[in-house]
């Protein structure tokens, strides 16, 4: 009995040493982590910089794979189907868990095939009129589309601007019409040029023309003002309503069960990549705000919750992907 005993608790030993050899050795080869954009913009703009970071902490490469296609869904399906070793991660749009309700027969379950690694940086709006209008403030904005139904234009060009778009209809009580573009460059243009009376852009697009002072920029979607754009207010400060948050973000999540001591040490990694100030300086020269809260379980809730209160959006306005 005495001997059986023994044998168990030299097998746990065992087990718990294995775990410490696991969660300290990891990781010992080089780390993918796909991007499901292409080069270039926010989401690759934040992958490249954390990925040299890792590198300098953890001693392994953090190399990444660039799967665009099918609005982020390609690169995603990957992921979701990858060993679940830690060695395959993906960069999550929070446009991610917002797919399912967009594109039928996805393939994989948008939060319960990952495993939440820890959330990198929230990527807010700006919101920005023409000045050949008569409002230079967002509020003023929204009286003349209260007064004026359906003739003020709000361009966007991917899920999460119009979502913001329509928030801020919703918000202010006010009948807008949605315009679809390719990207944020030509809305800013057309902006510009008095085209189009209000678009929402990323802080990139519309930093060199609210310094120029070529366009109004009436307010950003986050909760707090930008560092980029301290004299810019929130939509919450602009209408004078309790709150307002319509952003974006990006995060690090792998397969789902991946394992535990992996996920421990990335997250561990982010936390610290988080806290060098020349990091923060880059977001915030990005117009990106680093997330406070890089815990897995914090990711988890983000996940959950975005979804849920942005799928209730899109369903009421019905929102469809071309």
């Amino acid at each position: 009995m005495i001997q059986k005993m023994l044998r168990v608790g030299f097998v746990a030993l065992a087990m718990a040493g294995a775990s410490t050899v696991g969660a300290q050795t990891y990781p010992n080869k080089s780390v993918r982590i796909v991007v499901p954009f292409a080069p270039g913009g926010s989401a690759d703009g934040t992958a490249r910089p954390v990925a040299e970071r890792l590198l300098s902490i953890l001693g392994q490469a953090f190399v990444i794979d660039n799967r665009p296609g099918g609005y982020g869904t390609v690169g995603a399906a990957h992921v979701a189907k990858s060993e679940p070793d830690g060695y395959t991660l993906l960069l999550v749009p929070g446009t991610h868990v917002l797919t399912p309700r967009l594109l039928p027969n996805l393939g994989y379950h948008a939060i319960n095939d990952f495993s939440p690694v820890a959330t990198l940086v929230f990527a807010p709006y700006v919101i920005i009129g023409a000045k050949n209008l008569p409002f230079t403030t967002l509020k003023d904005a929204m009286q003349y589309a209260r007064e004026q139904p359906g003739k003020i234009s709000i361009g966007n060009s991917e899920v999460t601007t119009r979502l913001a778009g329509e928030s801020l209809a919703k918000v202010a009580g006010v009948t807008v019409t949605h315009v679809p573009y390719k990207g944020g460059g030509p809305i800013a243009n057309d902006v510009l040029g008095g085209h189009l009376a209000i678009g929402v852009v990323t802080p990139i697009s519309a930093l060199g023309f609210h310094r120029e002072k070529r366009v109004n920029s009436l307010a950003v979607t986050s909760p707090k003002r930008l560092a980029s754009l301290p004299d810019v207010p929130t939509v919450a400060e602009a209408l004078g309503v309790a709150e307002y948050d319509s952003q974006t973000w990006f995060a690090l999540a792998g397969p789902a069960n991946m394992p535990r001591q992996a996920i421990e040490r990335l997250s561990q990694a982010i936390r610290q990549i988080m806290q060098d100030q020349d990091m923060l300086n880059r977001f915030a020269n990005m117009g990106l705000v680093p997330a406070e809260d890089t815990s897995p379980e914090a990711l988890g809730r983000l996940m959950r919750s975005f979804s849920e209160r942005n799928g209730l959006l899109i369903d009421a306005v019905k929102l469809k992907l071309d």
